[in-house]
């Protein structure tokens, strides 16, 4: 039997972290959290992620800065940046520059999991 796949989501707001979880891990996801990008390196150190989910508007690290240290780390990992509304442009622009994908804030559960699935599609179990 393969692993479930494993994401790791970033994001500054506890409400976002936790919408995450409640979503992935009854999806059949292995998920972990944290709440800001030095944190998300040091855990990357220790764990190998096949997703990451970042919040593109964090403080101490934005998620474009994230995303560039997880490629460099993890190459083989997606990376979907989630945004509000305001940074649209950013995301789109993100996405040209190595992201698999955007999700835009609020988010339903529906497109949340359409995403994540769509970026895992050949790891999925």
């Amino acid at each position: 039997m393969r692993k479930a796949p494993s994401i790791l989501a970033i994001d500054d707001e506890e409400i976002v972290r936790m919408s995450c979880e409640r979503i992935l891990r009854p999806a059949g996801f292995d998920i972990d959290t944290s709440a800001d990008g030095p944190n998300a390196l040091e855990m990357i150190g220790v764990k190998k992620y096949d997703l990451v989910l970042t919040d593109l508007k964090m403080p101490t690290m934005d998620g474009l800065e994230v995303m560039g240290e997880i490629k460099k780390r993890l190459p083989e990992a997606k990376v979907i940046i989630v945004t509000g509304y305001s940074t649209l442009d950013n995301a789109v622009k993100a996405t040209m520059t190595g992201a698999y994908n955007y999700i835009e804030k609020p988010f339903s559960p529906e497109s949340l999991l359409a995403v994540v699935r769509d970026a895992l599609k050949e790891k999925i179990f």
